[in-house]
Formats: C-alpha cells, structure tokens, sequence
C-alpha cells in the first residue's frame, strides 16, 4: 500500500480544528470562571442566612442572645471557623470599631453548647458545621450589639477581598462584605 492511497488529515485541517478548540475555551473559559464566583458568592449568602437563623432558634430557646449569660462580660464578636487571635481578622476588625477582646466561637454556642446553658432551654445543635467562608476567612457577627436595640447587628463575611470592611455597628455593609441583619 502506498503512502498517496492512505487516508489522514491534512496540515489545514489540523490547523482548523485547532483554532475552533481555541475559539471555544477563549469564550466559555471566561463563563465558567464567572459562574464559580457567583457560586462562592451563593455559598457566603447561604451561610449567613444559616448562621442567622441558628441564632434566632438560640433567642427562641434560650431566652437570650449567645453572647448574653448571666453572670458573664458581654462578647465583643462571635467568630467562626477559620478565625485565629492576633491573626489578619484582628488587624482588619481593630480599625473598625471592634472589641477584639473578649470573643466567643459561634460553635460554642450553636452546637455543643460549651458555656452550660440550662439544658431544658438549650435545644440544640442550631448548626450542624461552619466552617470558613469560601474564601478561607471567619464569619463574624458584632455580638456586643446584640444588646442595643438602636444598633443593627449582621453575620458578615469579608467577600472576595478577603478583607473585612464593615464597621461595628454600622447601618450598612461596607466594601464587598457579604452578610445579613440579624436584628
């Protein structure tokens, strides 16, 4: 048999499909690349709508909110997994109003009710799991708030920057802070 009676693809034809190749991931690389951050996007906003509603079951139970035990100092913030003292949450909360001291893991509260709240109250775990945002940072919510009824208190998330730009007790999120009003 000889080499001119075979069949195969030709240099152009190569070249041609090689460029719609091109053509296709130069425009759905892009899209799909877009619908990941929607999804992180989606995921923070779902998780603070779950942090909101586990403490609202807590308030419902309890009697009072997480940060609030008798006896005890009010808690500056609650904060999630992923959040470590001195670490760069602190560097960015300082500047913005907040108490960095004392604090209290949401987990302690929400699901293994760590401060001995009167287990007839205590109906929990409110959260099964939180781990950190999709971006690796803490959920945090201005718990000193929680008792002013002039201040709006949010579970808030740093968003895609990663930088937490919403200040304590402030009417407003700042930046691209991902969060909800609990009250």
């Amino acid at each position: 048999m000889s080499l001119r009676n075979r069949r195969g693809f030709t240099l152009i034809e190569v070249i041609v499909v090689a460029a719609i190749i091109a053509i296709l991931a130069g425009v759905l690389v892009p899209m799909i690349f877009n619908q990941v951050e929607e999804s992180r996007l989606s995921r923070a906003q779902g998780d603070c709508k779950s942090i909101q509603t586990a403490i609202m079951r807590f308030r419902n139970d309890v009697g009072r909110w997480p940060n609030l035990q008798s006896g005890t100092t009010n808690f500056a913030f609650l904060y999630g997994n992923g959040y470590t003292a001195g670490g760069a949450a602190d560097t960015q909360l300082g500047p913005l109003s907040y108490t960095l001291t004392p604090a209290s893991s949401m987990m302690d509260h929400l699901t293994t009710n760590d401060p001995g709240y009167p287990a007839a109250m205590w109906k929990g775990p409110y959260i099964n799991d939180l781990t950190a945002d999709p971006w690796g940072n803490p959920y945090i919510v201005d718990a000193a708030g929680l008792d002013n009824p002039a201040l709006p208190v949010y579970v808030i998330c740093a968003g895609p920057n990663g930088t937490f730009e919403t200040s304590a007790g402030g009417t407003n999120l700042g930046g691209d802070d991902i969060g909800i009003r609990i009250k």
